[in-house]
């Protein structure tokens, strides 16, 4: 059954794909655009600052905009001067991830704009997309749409339909409409931005990824998994008509492609992505360079999804050995991989073999203080490995229903919090629910999906040691009682029972596997 888009939760155990991390990076989801979208909305921004001061000098003005034409030139240069300056305090805060504080400068920006060009200048199509941006990453979806829309509004009315400038409040609207459950909204906003790329740069750009990524989740979205899969094959079809069939340039898109169908339960293509990427790398270099071991991982995890733990176990070995014929040791490869597996030795119900791995991963870490936070990532909390997913709608009586996305966004939302003890061995003990709205309609199914689910256990000084106190939210949609159909059973039952799927940690972010508590 395809996997559902990614799930949005506070930052306790997360189920589902992961939450993407810098565009394009092979090991991670699909992509996140925010950071893409502040960078240049951002740069526009600081362009018409420095501008807006040259034109204030009175040597250069002609005709002030409207909102200006009734200021002095030296009021023009000193709204010029505090907006640039803001503009540097948002990038700064942007950086350092000081969201809500980006925002509130964000705020200030807009009204200096305005108060410089005037509310429908071409000019405000920046700042506005800044402030989305920030609202967007603030959870602020309704505004964040309210201001990617007025962006793209003052765009088209300024520069056309077909203006280059639109792909990124397009792409920030996308991702907006994703978050919503509005995938429908979500793929006409990617399918426009993709027009206009295509228009501005031609099919073979590989600028279009991005936005091809969140087309990608648009159409999973709506229940179109061979639409998704395009999105993410073309990719690699662009990339090899770029570079070549045989290039190294070809490897990074073909371990995205490996990941995806990981992700959506497609395991053997997943397997042909990552041992053709291998194959890449072994004309170039030999079979025993250590670009292969990401590859190899990717195989692995291909196995583990389907239950050939025996053909996984093998392929993480083969990864360790190629490891260990290099003349230099590389610490947080060789974690990553003993980490790998550990968490199939615990799936496979073996407690001691995953302990004995999860130490050595523990030793690789703790020689060298910059390693410090990748050990913490791996082993300061709870992770969840494996397990059955719950539903992201469901109707009246709690079965998981599927159909209608865009109908799905307008019913009420729904919570579930349990607390539970992960012991030393990686299982949920003593499971109860802490809160449940609305009472009772998912409390069972959450029960059932901790119990079943596998978790790597916390270490301590390198030993796997029991957790109280972890918790679990799960965030749905359901019908409205009065709105419900006659009960139709889910062919899947209550839950989604292609629960062995398993994340490696990504190679980009040795945080990216470890779920907080």
């Amino acid at each position: 059954m395809p996997a559902t888009p990614r799930q949005y939760m506070t930052p306790m155990l997360q189920y589902g794909p992961v939450n993407p991390g810098p565009v394009l990076d092979p090991a991670a989801s699909v992509r996140n655009p925010i950071r893409a979208a502040l960078t240049l909305a951002c740069a526009l921004q600081c362009a018409g600052a420095l501008a807006a001061v040259d034109a204030a000098a009175p040597a250069t003005v002609e005709s002030p905009a409207p909102a200006a034409a009734a200021a002095s030139n030296d009021d023009l240069v000193t709204l010029a001067t505090r907006r640039h300056a803001a503009q540097q305090t948002f990038l700064r805060l942007s950086d350092e991830k000081r969201m809500a504080e980006a925002r509130d400068i964000a705020e200030q920006i807009v009204d200096l704009t305005v108060r410089l060009y005037g509310a429908t200048s071409i000019e405000m199509a920046a700042p506005r997309t800044n402030l989305a941006t920030t609202q967007l990453a603030l959870g602020d979806l309704a505004g964040a749409a309210q201001n990617y829309r007025a962006a793209i509004d003052l765009i088209e009315r300024g520069e056309g339909p077909a203006s280059p400038r639109l792909v990124n409040p397009l792409l920030g609207l996308g991702e907006t409409c994703i978050r919503n459950g509005l995938y429908d909204q979500a793929r006409d906003a990617y399918q426009r931005a993709l027009r206009i790329n295509h228009i501005d740069a031609g099919f073979y750009n590989a600028g279009q990824f991005p936005i091809m990524d969140g087309l990608t989740e648009a159409w999973l979205g709506l229940n179109q998994l061979e639409q998704a899969n395009a999105q993410q094959t073309t990719q690699v079809a662009i990339q090899r008509h770029r570079s070549g069939p045989a290039s190294e340039e070809l490897v990074p898109v073909l371990y995205k492609l490996g990941r995806w169908y990981n992700r959506t339960g497609q395991y053997v293509e997943s397997r042909n992505a990552f041992q053709t990427a291998r194959r890449i790398i072994r004309e170039q270099h030999g079979d025993t360079d250590p670009t292969s071991v990401d590859a190899l991982l990717g195989e692995a995890l291909s196995y583990t999804n389907e239950g050939a733990m025996p053909a996984s176990a093998s392929t993480l070995k083969r990864a360790l050995e190629v490891l260990d014929g290099q003349p230099e040791r590389d610490h947080r490869k060789r974690a990553e991989v003993l980490v790998a597996l550990g968490d199939l030795y615990t799936l496979n119900r073996q407690p001691r073999a995953a302990g004995q791995r999860y130490a050595q991963a523990w030793q690789e870490l703790s020689g060298d203080v910059a390693l410090a936070a990748d050990r913490d990532g791996y082993f300061g909390q709870v992770s969840r490995i494996s397990g059955p997913r719950l539903p992201e709608a469901v109707d009246a009586d709690g079965r998981a229903r599927s159909e209608a996305p865009g109908l799905r966004s307008t019913w009420p939302r729904g919570a579930v919090l349990a607390e539970f003890t992960v012991d030393a061995d990686g299982d949920a003990r003593d499971i109860r629910i802490v809160e449940s709205d609305p009472p009772g309609l998912l409390d069972q199914q959450v029960l059932r999906v901790l119990a079943a689910t596998a978790f790597r256990p916390r270490l301590a000084d390198g030993v796997p040691t029991g957790t109280t106190g972890v918790t679990f939210r799960h965030e749905f949609r359901h019908e409205p009682p009065a709105a419900a159909p006659p009960a139709k059973r889910n062919p899947q039952d209550d839950t989604d029972q292609d629960g062995g799927r398993l994340e490696f940690p990504d190679t980009a972010d040795p945080h990216a596997g470890a779920d907080g508590r």
